[in-house]
């Protein structure tokens, strides 16, 4: 156990976007005696949508890091160059200045031969410049496989650059740990999991359901997290247009290059945006199936959805595309093999409502550890 440590954290979100286990392994570790420094996503001059939504941040990393609790710390950067996932030498000048601001937030928080935790390809030219004492890159994604403003041989040289200078190497997938342990042996699969404790709220009598979903018609078909491009709309349109009694949920922030107008229109579909982490519980308690729509792709091949595993924690029923993470819990959720079957197994378990007790503890106690 990491203890008496100082760490300084490059990663992909901001401290209020959706909860994921970046937010948890920098909350358990301050939480453990370590001081952490969080520093946010890096943002550009072409991030509109960001700076439109939030225009305080053009000028929040001048305060510097800003205490969250005790040993835990969060900062904003300023706005970067753009198009630096597309071109090395963009990121290179970036990078300069970044490092000189995160050693100055550094001593000014006194981290000392502190611990690099970075979650992102493009931080290669800042931890050679750092003076860290440990470095530990934690890939999440198949970053080559991103779209947008990215090229995918720019994002492979990066990454390739940071695994071989990291001292340690977390995946979340097995396919990631097969792609990436010729460049670091030292390399571990530490796949998603849930806050069961917090999850399984959804079962207890006293956990009230928003009013906004009261209003919602049932049967209620739910989904949970980013509104991204690597969900499927096509599916979640078939569903709705073929299912017009039901109602599609999507929980969650919608993400710039999502196809969200592929479902935005129809009647049945709501889009709730992001709640508290606090409130989840008691919106998907209204909920009869939770959905995993991922296309199928490389970035599902190569994935561990944090949904999965918080729906497993609900003990809800679960229909999922049929991707790898999704075997692993194939006796315990619905894999669709294509957007009929998808159809065809939403049919069967909304038939099969209520679901009896064991069930439903199965997927809760599959998630447990």
């Amino acid at each position: 156990m990491i203890r008496q440590q100082d760490i300084l954290c490059i990663s992909t979100q901001d401290w209020n976007d959706l909860w994921t286990r970046k937010h948890r392994f920098m909350r358990r570790l301050a939480g453990q005696g370590n001081k952490v420094l969080y520093i946010e996503a890096a943002a550009s001059l072409v991030s509109l949508n960001l700076i439109r939504n939030d225009p305080g941040r053009i000028f929040r990393w001048i305060k510097g890091p800003r205490r969250i609790e005790d040993n835990l710390y969060v900062a904003t950067l300023p706005l970067l160059l753009p198009f630096f996932q597309m071109f090395a030498f963009i990121n290179n000048i970036n990078s300069r200045g970044v490092t000189l601001l995160l050693k100055y937030w550094a001593r000014r928080l006194n981290l000392r031969n502190f611990i690099l935790w970075t979650y992102t390809p493009f931080s290669y030219n800042i931890a050679k410049r750092l003076s860290e004492a440990f470095t530990i890159y934690e890939c999440v994604d198949e970053f080559s496989d991103s779209k947008g403003l990215v090229k995918p041989d720019v994002v492979k040289r990066m990454e390739e650059r940071l695994l071989k200078k990291s001292d340690l190497v977390i995946v979340t997938h097995e396919n990631l740990l097969r792609s990436k342990i010729s460049l670091n042996k030292d390399i571990h699969v530490i796949s998603n999991g849930a806050e069961v404790e917090h999850f399984k709220k959804v079962l207890l009598a006293q956990t009230t359901v928003p009013w906004e979903m009261l209003s919602i018609p049932k049967p209620i078909i739910g989904f949970l997290g980013s509104v991204q491009y690597w969900l499927d709309f096509d599916l979640m349109r078939d569903i709705a247009v073929r299912r017009p009694g039901w109602s599609l949920v999507l929980l969650g922030p919608v993400g710039r290059l999502a196809r969200i107008k592929k479902i935005s229109g129809l009647p049945n579909v709501y889009l709730l945006g992001k709640k508290n982490y606090e409130t989840l519980p008691a919106y998907i308690k209204a909920w009869d199936v939770c959905i995993n729509p991922y296309i199928l792709n490389k970035t599902a091949e190569n994935c561990s959805p944090l949904k999965l595993y918080e729906y497993l924690a609900t003990g809800k029923p679960i229909v999922s595309v049929d991707m790898p993470e999704a075997r692993k819990f194939s006796e315990l959720i619905a894999i669709a093999k294509d957007k009929d079957d998808f159809l065809s197994q939403l049919d069967k378990v909304i038939a099969g409502l209520p679901e009896d007790a064991v069930s439903i503890q199965a997927r809760i106690d599959a998630v447990k550890n």
